[in-house]
């Protein structure tokens, strides 16, 4: 039977079928540089992911790119790739590592002369997301995978008031991550959906890293109520992989030990979304 979505084995498909996704990615030679982004992926986590949902030399974008994970992941698996990013400290991270390594044995490993070997360089766009995905093509994608910022109201001092991760820019108001609330937030994801499922291929998906948050002393499933907002904009909602790093786990935290349950929320939602329809609602 023809393998109309990637390049992988009937075993292959049927293993990243498990909605628990355990992965054990240490921390690679770029590692060091990405850290300045609260919430970035090691690129064998999205390299893993591009090689799923595209066949090789298919072009894919994300539109929240931060310092190039998804972009370097595809470099590792032989896609093309786009990325925007509102950041220029970002930006200018992802250039600096792209001047200093190269994929060497399938990972990313400092330069010391050699060539690319022919590597195809993404393209990171500077600017917001919204504007610049309106320059695009219908259908002009072979998937869209992202990592947006995990709502707003992010505590700026880490884990005092929140389990999760802070994603935001503190200067800019374009910036999803600084919505002035969860009502602002979801309309600009409704708006990021209307532009994705157009520039997607027809069959082909769109998939969002979103952690869950711990917010004003309840959990709150970020990532279901981001699936919503993009069911109301044409995808199929197909599945989700709960995604845990072993390897950069980090320590569990005594909330409110001996007094009541609040969670240390080690892991992340993918959730895998599917354009059916030419129309969207």
């Amino acid at each position: 039977m023809e393998n109309k979505l990637n390049d992988l084995t009937g075993a292959e498909w049927l293993y990243w079928t498990n909605t628990i996704y355990e992965t054990n990615f240490p921390p690679d030679e770029t590692h060091s540089y990405r850290k300045i982004h609260g919430a970035m992926k090691p690129p064998e986590l999205m390299a893993d992911i591009v090689r799923f949902f595209t066949k090789k030399g298919e072009v894919v974008l994300d539109p929240f790119a931060g310092v190039g994970g998804t972009l370097l992941g595809s470099m590792m698996v032989g896609r093309k790739a786009v990325g925007i990013e509102l950041n220029p400290a970002w930006v200018e991270r992802y250039h600096f590592i792209l001047n200093h390594y190269h994929i060497s044995g399938g990972k990313w490993v400092v330069q010391s002369g050699e060539s690319r070997n022919h590597e195809t360089i993404p393209l990171m766009i500077r600017g917001d997301c919204l504007e610049v995905m309106k320059g695009f093509d219908d259908q002009s994608f072979a998937a869209i995978i992202t990592d947006p910022p995990y709502g707003c109201h992010h505590a700026v001092r880490g884990f005092r008031k929140e389990t999760n991760f802070n994603m935001f820019n503190d200067y800019d108001s374009r910036d999803f991550g600084n919505s002035e609330n969860y009502d602002v937030f979801f309309e600009r994801i409704r708006m990021f959906g209307q532009e994705a499922f157009r520039l997607l291929q027809k069959g082909r998906y769109l998939v969002l890293l979103i952690g869950d948050r711990y917010h004003n002393g309840e959990y709150f499933p970020l990532s279901y109520h981001v699936a919503y907002q993009l069911r109301q904009t044409g995808f199929k909602w197909k599945g989700i992989r709960i995604w845990w790093n072993k390897a950069t786990q980090r320590p569990l935290r005594p909330y409110a030990v001996k007094s009541c349950f609040i969670p240390n929320i080690t892991h992340q939602n993918i959730l895998i979304m599917r354009k059916e329809s030419s129309k969207p609602k």
